[in-house]
């Protein structure tokens, strides 16, 4: 008797390809999600401007071929530097029905009409999320499923120049990729530093010429600043620093401050000291704060902190 054919039904691969857009550096990588999450390979092209960023990107991506079987179909895309925007606004509302669980569409609603509200000028919308959210009172990280009455959602914004945005659509039309996410770097790694207790911090990505900051304040992002000052004048740097540090406190005391580098060759001494000596008295500290550069993780390298973030958008 014989059997009839059917034909095999592929496996739909659940790899991700990383794209970390940095300040001076694109790093792409594979990354693997059974039996565990794991980067398996990356690959690192520098840019000094904009116009280089996107051949940047195609020579790290034939790199990676290079290295690995296959290249994930499935993207997500990390971008840090260039001009931005951000806006950090707490939406507080009355639910209607509070025994009708929190939806998607719900948030997708309150999302919307946030970013609405805002002036964006010359700037683009390129991503919106809640940073954190509490439920009658209750502060939860997701509120998708959670019941209530009372909500306060803390929506995070971010814009970019439209011409910023089209290299970033160049690019996904060029690999043709299907691009599951575009996410500011930072915020992904301010999530991270959240997860470890840091609610009130700075945090410091080094580049060579570059550097960006993510503040986190209460619990939330607050706000990313870029600027074009880096370790390579390791004074302006600081001075750089000092306005940063002088607009949070107007708002909270950060007790965390946080550097890690750009890439391998960021060279973090100088300024390093020069924060370590800081006098923080003269900011209106009564005690210093816990200023680090350890690594995230003893798995990645320092470099790959951007990596490491946008897989837990993955994996989390």
């Amino acid at each position: 008797m014989a059997f009839p054919k059917f034909p095999l039904k592929k496996k739909e691969s659940k790899d991700f390809l990383l794209i970390e857009i940095g300040l001076e550096v694109v790093n792409i990588a594979k990354l693997s999600v059974d039996p565990k999450p794991l980067i398996e390979e990356v690959s690192r092209k520098k840019f000094s401007a904009l116009e280089d960023m996107f051949n940047a990107s195609i020579e790290a991506i034939d790199e990676l071929a290079g290295k690995v079987k296959n290249i994930p179909k499935k993207a997500i895309l990390g971008v840090s530097g260039g001009p931005v925007r951000t806006e950090t606004t707490v939406a507080q509302y009355t639910r209607p029905d509070p025994n009708e669980a929190i939806s998607g569409e719900e948030v997708e609603k309150v999302l919307e009409e946030v970013s609405a509200k805002e002036e964006a000028g010359e700037l683009k919308l390129f991503f919106s999320t809640i940073a954190s959210a509490k439920i009658d009172g209750t502060k939860v990280s997701n509120p998708i499923g959670i019941k209530g009455e009372k909500a306060d959602l803390s929506c995070f914004i971010a814009y970019k120049h439209p011409e910023e945005l089209a290299v970033f659509d160049k690019l996904v039309d060029e690999i043709d990729m299907e691009l599951e996410k575009i996410i500011p770097t930072s915020f992904a790694v301010a999530k991270l530093m959240l997860k470890k207790g840091n609610e009130n911090a700075l945090l410091f990505r080094l580049g060579s010429n570059r550097s960006e900051v993510a503040h986190l304040l209460g619990g939330h992002i607050n706000r990313i600043v870029q600027f074009d000052l880096g370790v390579s004048n390791p004074e302006l740097l600081l001075e750089g620093f000092e306005l940063v540090i002088e607009e949070a406190v107007r708002e909270e005391k950060p007790e965390f401050i946080w550097l890690y580098p750009d890439s391998s060759e960021v060279d973090m001494t100088d300024i390093k000291d020069k924060l370590l000596n800081l006098a923080w008295k003269d900011f209106g500290f009564h005690k210093d704060p816990h200023v680090s550069f350890d690594k995230v993780s003893d798995v990645d390298a320092a470099e790959d902190t951007g990596l490491l973030a946008l897989s837990l958008e993955v994996t989390s």
